[in-house]
Formats: structure tokens, C-alpha cells, sequence
């Protein structure tokens, strides 16, 4: 059945309904000689593919969440879907268990991209438009590999779309090769895309130029990290260095109108090089508000809350009170109103750290963790609609300027990299970095404010991995937990100590529908 689910989601395209108002109609089709006969048809069979990736990866709450439980990041709020197992590492060379179901997700993606491509290139249309499709088709397609082979190593690379049950059995690519065949895709993809500023207002929410050259840079510093080898770095400095030259892009003034919580009309802003988007109708809504650490049903915050997640105390309580960050972040007082009248108060309940993540606590909150502001819709509509419109940054500016910092200190360490980290701690209205820090202390510098800065948006997990920190902190983080009776934590122990080369398991019923399949070594505690 999931063979078959790979098929057909290539034969009924799905709607990808967001702010901008695309005017877009499903196209359906069983017959090959219906597969898209004109630009228009190609452009829906495109918005498929974007609709695959919202839903396969930043739509997706299990993505972040069991991601950002396994760092010091993130706690489980409740044990709902096990998540305070994920959190002290419990039986991850367990093939049954992994619930990470990206996996399924992103070869659905694949196929969808592999269709455009492969069923587009007949379609009689302006060639420049055909090969910018191709570029957005590529670009998404390398974004999801990007996200396999970093959690599984080298992975299956089907040479074209799915028409079939015939040819699937197909071997992994190394690591090396998947990289490869990515890049050729984001290259393809920044010479064949406009930059942000070339769409028009209806189409800023495509991948750019900028994007394709963001991705690139990450994924250079991710290959520098993982390597040791300096060329990476050089390169991942280069991209980064074209985005930001690009002019396109820029800081949000305001760290809080980043966020649709506190800003409904920023959606694609300046610092968005990429995002999801997302509409208040059905399959279209961002379903990320299961995670966030509040369970509460409360009008005036929008739709329903779930405590299935949340951030760590630890990490909350590391923030600067200066740090605009924490409030622009983080949920941690609600008005429980009135039903049916706003205006009346009935209870004010406040997230207290002393209180250990036990609740109600002495306050009423009614979860083991603050609320995580990012991507939540606390509008009219949302409440009555229970469908969340938020957006979700895929890449932004913020990112870019941190991974430029972080590939120049590593060639030359931090004199030329102070700038680019002071402009994202000045944004929060902090003062600059300590001077005369060695390579070694900015290197923890940028990975601290990283956790700052992009906490709850799926990042995080992968910084720790390729810098070699995933073991001591995580390590540190749930000793913290149990020496200081957090709970969650309280007589549950880390079993298993992750290393930089962790990689999880295929899942088994995607092992099992591909013979050529070879599973991953078990991993070894560290």
C-alpha cells in the first residue's frame, strides 16, 4: 500500500491553497495522455510538489517534534505519542519504532518533482518558464534528499517518476553520491531561477535564486562539519556570501513580527529567502499547533492547543530577560475568558519554572512546558475553524547570516565572522559578542544563539549532529532533568548516547517494499 500511495499521489494532484490566493484547480488524471498538456497544467502539477513538501516535512509536527525532543532543546509536555522515550534516546536502533514518517513523505515528493520533470518536458510552453518550473521542481526535490540523507545516510535515487509496480526495487546511493546528485539539483536551481524580488506579488512564495543559494550554503557547512575538509567551508562561505550581497533580504526590524502570533501581514517577508504557506481549509492548515506545550482551549489564543511538546525548561531558562527573543518565543500567561465573552476574565494561569513542569502548577498551567509562540494563528478564525494559517520559515535571513559566520570562523577564524553574529544579537537587543574570542569559544557562541534564535523551527536537531555536540549535551540536558526532578525526566535515565554519525533506521514497512534495500548499521551508544 505504500508503493501504491507513491502512484497515485502522482496521479491526483492536491490543492495548494495559501495567503497569496493562488487561483489554482486540482488536475486529475488516470491515462498517460492527459498528463499535462499546457503551461498551466504544469504550473498545478508544480504546486503539487510544494504542496508534498509542506505537508511531508514543516507541516508535519512529528518532523519537528521528534527531532527537537531528541536535543536540550525541546521536552515532551505530556506523554502523548512517547515522546519523553525520544527525549533519553530510548530503543532508537529499533526499526518497528520509528515514527519519524518522513520517510514515505519524502518519497512522495520525489515522485511528484520527478513528474513535473519527466511529464514536462513535451509540454509545449515558453522554454525560459519551462526551465524555471524545472528549477522550483529541482530545488524542492533537493531539499527533501537534503533532509534524507542527513537522517539516514545515502538513500534511493529513482531515475524517474513512478508509472507502476514494476522497477522498484532500486539500492542506495553512498552518502557521497546523494550530495552530488542534490547539488546538481540546486545548481540547476540557481542559475534557472529569478531572484525573490523577480515574481510578482502572487508569486513571492516560490523558491528563488536566494533560496537555492542558502540551501547550498548549508548544505556545504554541513559537508565541512561532517568532513573536517575546508573546501566545504569556502564554498558554503561563497553562497551564503551571494545571498546576502544579493541585496534581497534583510533582518525583520522586530524579532516578534516574524511570527503571524504577533504579525498577520508579514508573511514572505524580508527575511523570508523561504517558506511554507498555509490557508484556514482543509489539508492546507499548518497542524504544527499540536506541539506546542500549552493544552489549553481558549479562544482569544485561536485554535485548540495540544502539550505533546514543548521547550525545555533548561533552554528557556538560559535566555537573557533582555533577549527579545523570549517574549517574541515563548507562551507563558493566558486569560482563560469567558466562553462566548472575551471580555470577561475568568482565570490568569502562568507558566512558573519553579514548578518543575508538573501541573496544574502553582499557577494553573496546565502543561510541563511554555508555549511555543512560532507558527501558531491566535486570530478570530482560527478558533472557530480550528485551522491554523501561519506560515512556516523554511530558510530565513537569520540562518544565512549564522552559517556565513560559522564558515568564516572556521577558515579564519572569528575577526571578520563578529559582524554577521552581532547583527542577529542586536536584532534581539543584545549587545555585541565578547571580543578576542578564540575559534573554539565563537564556535559555541554562534551554536548558542542558534538555539536562541531558531528553537521550535526543526533546525536544531542537525546543528548539534554535525557539530559534534549531540552527545554531552544531550547527556547534560537529561542529567539536568533528573538531578533537578524535572518532570518527564524523574526516574528516566538517557539510554542510549548519540554520536556525530547516529543515523536512524529506515522505517520497516518502507524497507520491506523496496528488496534492494539495505538497512543501516545498528548504532552504538557513544
Amino acid at each position: 500500500m505504500k508503493i501504491l500511495k507513491y502512484i497515485f499521489s502522482g496521479c491526483a494532484l492536491l490543492l495548494f491553497s495559501q495567503c497569496t490566493d493562488l487561483a489554482e484547480e486540482p488536475f486529475t488524471f488516470l491515462s498517460p495522455g492527459n498528463y499535462y498538456k499546457n503551461a498551466d497544467e504544469l504550473n498545478t502539477a508544480l504546486v503539487s510538489v510544494y504542496d508534498g513538501y509542506q505537508n511531508g516535512f514543516n507541516g508535519n509536527y512529528k518532523y519537528i517534534m521528534y527531532l527537537e525532543v531528541l536535543t536540550e532543546f525541546g521536552s515532551p509536555a505530556y506523554a502523548k505519542d512517547d515522546a519523553q522515550l525520544w527525549n533519553v534516546w530510548s530503543d532508537m536502533n529499533n526499526a518497528d519504532k520509528m515514527v519519524i514518517t518522513n520517510w514515505d513523505d519524502a518519497y512522495n515528493i520525489i515522485n511528484r518533482a520527478n513528474l513535473v520533470i519527466g511529464r514536462g518536458a513535451d509540454v509545449e510552453m515558453d522554454e525560459t518558464l519551462k526551465k524555471r518550473y524545472f528549477a522550483e521542481a529541482r530545488f524542492l526535490r533537493a531539499a527533501t534528499y537534503y533532509n534524507l540523507v542527513r537522517m539516514y545516510g545515502g538513500v534511493p535515487i529513482p531515475e524517474t517518476f513512478t508509472e507502476g509496480l514494476k522497477n522498484l526495487a532500486i539500492p542506495r546511493k553512498t552518502t557521497e553520491e546523494t550530495y552530488a546528485y542534490i547539488i546538481a539539483d540546486l545548481e540547476y536551481a540557481e542559475e534557472n531561477l529569478p531572484q525573490k524580488s523577480g515574481y510578482q506579488s502572487d508569486n513571492i512564495w516560490r523558491a528563488s535564486k536566494g533560496a537555492a543559494q542558502a540551501l547550498l550554503g548549508d548544505l556545504y557547512l554541513t559537508r565541512g562539519s561532517m568532513t573536517g575538509d575546508k573546501t566545504f567551508f569556502q564554498k558554503s562561505k561563497d553562497y551564503t556570501a551571494k545571498v546576502i550581497q544579493s541585496g534581497q533580504y534583510d533582518l525583520q526590524s522586530s524579532f516578534k513580527d516574524l511570527w503571524f502570533w504577533w504579525n498577520i501581514n508579514n508573511k514572505n517577508g524580508i527575511e523570508s529567502v523561504f517558506e511554507m504557506q498555509y490557508g484556514g481549509v482543509e489539508n492546507e492548515y499548518n497542524n504544527n499547533h499540536v506541539m506546542f506545550g500549552v493544552n489549553i482551549t481558549e479562544t482569544t489564543l485561536g485554535c485548540y492547543m495540544y502539550h505533546r511538546f514543548g521547550p525545555s525548561i533548561q533552554h528557556y531558562l538560559s535566555y537573557s530577560n533582555d533577549d527579545t527573543r523570549k517574549e517574541g518565543s515563548f507562551l507563558t500567561k493566558v486569560n482563560v475568558t469567558e466562553k462566548g465573552n472575551s471580555s470577561h476574565i475568568l482565570q490568569t494561569i502562568e507558566f512558573v519554572p519553579a514548578d518543575k513542569g508538573f501541573f496544574p502548577g502553582s499557577k494553573g498551567w496546565k502543561t510541563a512546558s511554555p508555549g511555543n509562540l512560532k507558527f501558531y494563528d491566535r486570530t478570530e478564525s482560527s478558533a472557530s475553524l480550528k485551522k491554523p494559517q501561519a506560515n512556516s520559515y523554511v530558510i530565513r535571513y537569520a540562518d544565512v547570516l549564522l552559517d556565513y559566520a560559522e564558515a568564516e570562523n572556521e577558515i579564519n577564524g572569528p575577526a571578520a565572522a563578529y559582524a554577521y553574529v552581532n547583527k542577529v544579537r542586536n536584532r534581539a537587543k543584545l549587545s555585541d559578542l565578547t571580543p578576542g574570542l578564540s575559534k573554539e569559544q565563537f564556535a559555541d557562541a554562534i551554536y548558542k544563539e542558534r538555539g536562541w534564535e531558531f528553537v521550535g523551527e526543526g533546525l536544531l536537531f542537525f546543528d548539534e549532529l554535525r557539530t559534534n555536540r549531540i552527545g554531552k549535551n544531550v547527556s547534560e540536558h537529561v542529567k539536568y532533568g533528573n538531578d533537578n526532578g524535572i518532570n518527564m525526566y524523574v526516574n528516566n535515565p538517557l539510554q542510549f548516547i548519540p554520536s556525530k554519525n547516529f543515523l536512524f533506521k529506515i522505517p520497516r514497512y518502507d524497507l520491506d517494499s523496496n528488496p534492494a534495500l539495505i538497512q543501516n548499521p545498528d548504532n552504538v551508544s557513544n
